[in-house]
Parts: structure tokens; C-alpha cells; sequence
């Protein structure tokens, strides 16, 4: 893909898919992200996979209804001793005849079996542990939709600082360029030597190779971007990023730090909760397990193929489960569970620390890249200042080429690096918000 870049600098890629018109600020594209990215997507595919499983958990304490029929041959091969025929009476002879005589029995059975749950403290806590599942996916997805906003933050303001270092290329060479011209016409009157020309031609010619390698570094990051948000490859996205330096607001932001809001730390607070119940869950095996059941069944037995007389057979009962020993089995299962709460219980120690060790660091961080970006404000204007003097006293033969190229680069270096401050600015902005939980403030921003 060609990339072109005008003056101010706008880059033009692709825009979405939905309707949105004109450039591409950071809020467009997070939100876009947020509803195309193929990781949130999981991420809500899995609280619904959660709020199945919960429900399949709740249908086990809702009655149980089964259906059963069998048919079955019965093949037969009785074999009356005559002995037996001596032993009864000669009017039952004929019956034992009968007897003899059958070689088969059809056998027909259907059947209904209700089972209800009436108490259960395994399914109790299984019920709530289920819902509490449910619950920590809904904090995940919450925690993959800020780390995916750092990433296109980030993404977006390593875009705009190479779209601004291509904007200070450009201007060196504009800049050069004049120089050029006029070191030409003073090579001509004998003024300057050749190797002065020279070494200028050699200067612009780094300066477009350094201007190709920053294009191609641009086209790779917008790439990046449209893989990290869910777009299609050949979708566009349009950034403008000189309206992002003139329009920069150095107010600088309040942040409170409430450990609470932190989705790392409430997904931890989560499992916590998740492993005590697990803890519940192998105790309620001490418990016993009581239903309540009805069978409905009819059976048929015959001769023949056909069966045509049925005997019903209903029963109703109480079933009741009592665990007695288990050879420490649970106590076993028990301890395990405990162990691994307490473990947990580390983590989270571990990470309130941490934690509120990366909000002291990222608002020092902060602080320090605004009072600096001061200071490269005030660099850049006298940079500018000496930079126009020196082209001036050049004009009029006060100044070497040597010294005119020496400026062109302090001054463009120190318009670099305030652009690259503010850059700073919001990429320490990324992470003050982050570790107060706040990132999704950057899905207004413009």
C-alpha cells in the first residue's frame, strides 16, 4: 500500500466499516475496537458459556424425568423329568404338557422414573459458586477491554510520534532544500567550495532514506492497528496528527487511586470468592443427600408375539444418602481447598502492593513529563529564534553553511523532541489511568 503524507502530516488509511466519516480519532478507535476484537468477542462468549453452565448446575435441584420400554425374546428349552409327571395328580398332567411345549416368551416393558432433589448442600453451593463464575468472566471481559485500550492507545500515539518524526524529516528537507539553492548559487560565484555542496547532497540524501524508513514503520504500525481492532485488512484508517500537537491540553489529569476499581484486583477479589465456596463445596460432602422418586411401569409377559395384557406396577419412595467414612478422603479434599485460599490470599497481598506501587510510579512518571514539556516548549521557541537569525546572517554572508546546517538541525531536534514530549505526556497518561482502573476514559477522548 502507498502511503502518502501531506503537510500538516494526515495519513491516510483506512477508515471502519461502520458509519463513521472523517478522521480517525483515539476514540473512534477504541471504540471500534472494543466492538470488533476478536479477544472481547471470546470474552463475552464466555460469560454466556458461564451463564449455561449455571443453569445446567440449577437443573439438577428441578425434577428428573425419565422414560424406559424394553421388548425381549426369551428362548426356552424345558425339559420335564418323568419323575415329575409320576408326582402329581393325572388331571395337572396336561398343564406340565404345556409347560413342556413352550419354547418361547415375549416380554414387553414401559416405564416412567421421576426423581425431585429435596436437599442437597453440594448443590446449594454449587449453585452459588456457578453464579459467582459467571461474575468473574464478567470482570474479565472488563479486564481484557482495558488492556485492550492501553494497546490501541498505545498503538495510536507510537503512530502519531512517527507520523511527527516524518513531519520533522520532511521539514529538514524543505529546509535543506531552499539551503541548497542558494548554496549552489554561491558555489557558482566562487564563494563556497564544491566540497560544501556536497556534503549538503549528502545530508538530504540521508534524510530521504531516514524519510522512507519512517513511512514503512508507519504502514507497519497502522497494519498493527487494524489487526489489534478486529478490521479488515483492507479497511482504512485516517489520522491527522498535527491537529494532536496544536490541540494538546496540558492540564494536567486527577486521578484517584481506589484499589477496588482496578480489574486485575477485582478479578482476584473474585477468585477469592470462588475458592471459598470450593472450600464450602468439600465440606458439604459431610452432608447427606435426600429425593424424593416415583416409578410408573407396565409390564406384559406372553407366548405369543402379540402382547395384549399389561400388569401396572407404581412406585413412590424417599431416597436418602449418608456419608459415613471415607478413610480421610474429605478432610484431605478439604485442606487442599484451604491451602489454595490461602495462597490466593498472598497474590492478592502481593498485588495490592504492587499495584499501588505502579500508581506512585506512573504519576511521578506524569509529573515529570509535563514539567519537562515545558521546558522543551521553551527550547523550541528559542531554537526557533536562532535558527532565523542564523538563516538571516547567512543571506547576508555573516554566517557559514557549517553553521547553517549545525541550526537547522538544533532546531529541528528541538521541535522533535517537544512533539515527542507531549507523546510521553499521553503515553504516562495511559499509565496513570490504567492503574486507577479509568482507561475507559480514553473511549471519549478526542
Amino acid at each position: 500500500m502507498k502511503v502518502r503524507v501531506f503537510v500538516p502530516v494526515v495519513l491516510f488509511f483506512c477508515l471502519f466499516s461502520q458509519s463513521v466519516r472523517g478522521e480517525s480519532d483515539l476514540g473512534n478507535l477504541v471504540n471500534y475496537a472494543l466492538e470488533h476484537s476478536r479477544n472481547i468477542k471470546k470474552s463475552a462468549m464466555q460469560i454466556e458459556e458461564a451463564g449455561f453452565k449455571q443453569r445446567e448446575i440449577m437443573a439438577q435441584g428441578l425434577p428428573q424425568i425419565e422414560g424406559s420400554a424394553s421388548y425381549s425374546k426369551m428362548m426356552l428349552n424345558i425339559d420335564i423329568p418323568e419323575s415329575i409327571y409320576g408326582m402329581v395328580p393325572e388331571t395337572y398332567k396336561p398343564v406340565l404338557d404345556q409347560v413342556a411345549n413352550i419354547d418361547k416368551i415375549f416380554i414387553g416393558s414401559v416405564g416412567l422414573q421421576i426423581t425431585q432433589l429435596i436437599y442437597s448442600q453440594s448443590y446449594i453451593v454449587g449453585l452459588q459458586t456457578a453464579k459467582k463464575s459467571k461474575e468473574l468472566y464478567s470482570i474479565l471481559k472488563l479486564k481484557n477491554e482495558e488492556d485492550l485500550i492501553e494497546e490501541v492507545a498505545s498503538g495510536y500515539y507510537m503512530t502519531v510520534s512517527l507520523m511527527l518524526q516524518l513531519e520533522t524529516v520532511k521539514n529538514s528537507l524543505r529546509n535543506l532544500g531552499k539551503i541548497h539553492e542558494i548554496a549552489e548559487l554561491t558555489y557558482k560565484n566562487d564563494l563556497i567550495k564544491e566540497t560544501d555542496v556536497n556534503r549538503l547532497k549528502v545530508t538530504i540524501t540521508n534524510l530521504e532514506v531516514t524519510k522512507e524508513t519512517i513511512e514503512n514503520a508507519i504502514n507497519t504500525q497502522i497494519n498493527y492497528l487494524k489487526a489489534l481492532s478486529g478490521m479488515p485488512g483492507d479497511s482504512t484508517i485516517t489520522i491527522n496528527a498535527r491537529p494532536f500537537i496544536e490541540g494538546f491540553d496540558s492540564t494536567p489529569i486527577s486521578a484517584e487511586f481506589q484499589i477496588e476499581n482496578i480489574p486485575s484486583y477485582m478479578a482476584l477479589m473474585k477468585q477469592a470468592d470462588i475458592y471459598k465456596q470450593q472450600t464450602r463445596l468439600s465440606k458439604a460432602t459431610y452432608f447427606p443427600t435426600l429425593a424424593a422418586f416415583g416409578q410408573f411401569k407396565y409390564s406384559s409377559y406372553n407366548t405369543e408375539y402379540n402382547l395384549n395384557r399389561w400388569n401396572s406396577m407404581p412406585t413412590i419412595g424417599l431416597s436418602l444418602s449418608i456419608p459415613i467414612f471415607k478413610s480421610g478422603a474429605t478432610n484431605a479434599k478439604i485442606r487442599q481447598a484451604v491451602l489454595k485460599e490461602r495462597q490466593l490470599n498472598e497474590d492478592i497481598s502481593q498485588t495490592r502492593d504492587f499495584l499501588s506501587v505502579a500508581f506512585q510510579n506512573s504519576s511521578s512518571e506524569y509529573k515529570n513529563a509535563m514539567n519537562l514539556l515545558k521546558v522543551q516548549k521553551e527550547n523550541k521557541e528559542l531554537a526557533k529564534r536562532v535558527y532565523n537569525q542564523t538563516i538571516l546572517q547567512y543571506r547576508e554572508g555573516l554566517a557559514s553553511l557549517a553553521d547553517v546546517l549545525n541550526i537547522n538541525s538544533e532546531y529541528l531536534q528541538a521541535n522533535n523532541s517537544y512533539n515527542q514530549q507531549i507523546i510521553k505526556c499521553k503515553t504516562s497518561e495511559i499509565k496513570i489511568l490504567k492503574s486507577t482502573g479509568n482507561l475507559k476514559q480514553l473511549a471519549n477522548t478526542k
